[in-house]
């Protein structure tokens, strides 16, 4: 079979090639030496999506993933871009330094079907919907993590508990005072669950709630809290309103919940609808660029105070 484009997972998959993308739409490419895609064969007991699309740009590129979308195959041969950044956590990776141009650049570093693909991957990601960019996510975050052994990981983390409060906790330090709290995009609800007691550490009463786009996920949310069950519901971040229009007194999102160039929107929903007191952002780059402070500068939004990867935005 002949490499054809597609936009669907295929039946079978031996081996994947990727392009690797920013958010924003750039390439990734190694700084130093020739120009190649990554590239690998699926492992004996993984699946290609939940696990090859994972391990083998973090073992080849030093990028993790946080979108895949299949581009085109030859075979069981699968091409696909990749959404996501360089790595900078505890996962196993190969450090490399990777910088960033335009897919027409990089295709002029590479030859024949290489330099094709990224052109067709480029178009693919360029026109990319709202509907296909959020059926990506849950196709991907779902069920990855339904099958997480951990609460961290269940919640999209691969920390222990320990790293897990020393990345999350400084959403706490923008929780002033007593009140409610959404986690807009809960999964499986542990962060609703660890800002309320971390906020009563703190001498905080904190009622928390929770939405997320994944119906599994707000499942397996309600089964993990029952107490607060009728509190977590599926919904979308970038239109979700309650049922009874009240408004909460912290909110919590992360930028990557939409496309970049509906982020202003993201933003301005949530303090037009949802907030009562204060927008908590986060964008977990871990010390990288950029970071939810020079994102949310960008924007136009007036920052009020920030902690680790989150800033917050008064009402």
């Amino acid at each position: 079979m002949a490499y054809q484009l597609t936009d669907t997972d295929p039946p079978v998959v031996d081996k994947l090639t990727f392009a690797l993308f920013s958010p924003d739409g750039l390439a990734y490419t190694k700084a130093h030496g020739r120009a190649e895609l990554p590239s690998g064969y699926v492992l004996p007991n993984e699946d290609w999506l939940l696990d090859s699309t994972l391990r083998i740009p973090l073992m080849t590129a030093g990028y993790f993933r946080q979108r895949v979308h299949p581009v085109a195959v030859d075979g069981p041969h699968l091409y696909a871009f990749l959404d996501g950044a360089p790595y900078r956590g505890r996962r196993e990776h190969v450090p490399v330094d990777l910088v960033t141009l335009t897919a027409e650049e990089l295709a002029g570093r590479l030859d024949g079907l290489p330099a094709r693909f990224v052109l067709d991957a480029a178009r693919s990601f360029r026109s990319q919907s709202e509907e296909s960019y959020h059926a990506d996510n849950v196709r991907l975050l779902e069920p990855a993590y339904l099958r997480a052994g951990t609460a961290e990981g269940g919640s999209g983390s691969g920390s222990t508990p320990e790293q897990w409060r020393v990345l999350r906790s400084p959403i706490v330090d923008g929780v002033t005072s007593e009140g409610t709290f959404l986690d807009l995009g809960c999964a499986n609800g542990h962060l609703m669950d660890c800002v309320r007691r971390w906020a009563a550490e703190r001498g905080y009463d904190i009622e928390p709630y929770g939405v997320d786009i994944g119906p599994r996920l707000v499942e397996l949310a309600r089964q993990r809290l029952p107490q607060w069950a009728d509190r977590i519901e599926v919904g979308n971040a970038q239109t979700w309103v309650p049922a009874d229009g009240r408004r909460f007194d912290y909110v919590h999102l992360l930028l990557d919940f939409v496309l970049p160039q509906r982020r202003t929107d993201l933003l301005r929903h949530a303090l037009d609808h949802l907030v009562g007191r204060r927008l908590l952002v986060s964008h977990y780059v871990h010390g990288a660029e950029p970071t939810a402070r020079s994102l949310v500068t960008e924007l136009g939004f007036e920052i009020a105070g920030g902690s680790g990867d989150t800033v917050w935005i008064d009402r």
